[in-house]
């Protein structure tokens, strides 16, 4: 039996990400990119976990915002 060892998965999630946040005319901060890519890969997951997360913010919604003091 022979087993082959393929990137190709990888690639092509490589690939989608990159499609999705590079570009002409695409310039992100270091916090913004970082969001981004976790959505991005949020997006493409069989897992799904954007499901959970809106199933979960619906569920957990108290019609009040929380507000947090910055330090200046």
């Amino acid at each position: 039996m022979i087993v082959q060892i393929t990137s190709a998965h990888m690639e092509s999630t490589v690939k989608q990400i990159n499609r999705r946040l590079k570009g002409s005319e695409k310039f992100w901060s270091d916090d913004g990119c970082e969001a981004l890519l976790q959505l991005a890969a949020d997006q493409i997951s069989t897992t799904q976990p954007m499901d959970v997360f809106w199933r979960n913010r619906a569920e957990n919604q108290t019609g009040c915002r929380n507000y947090s003091k910055h330090a200046s």
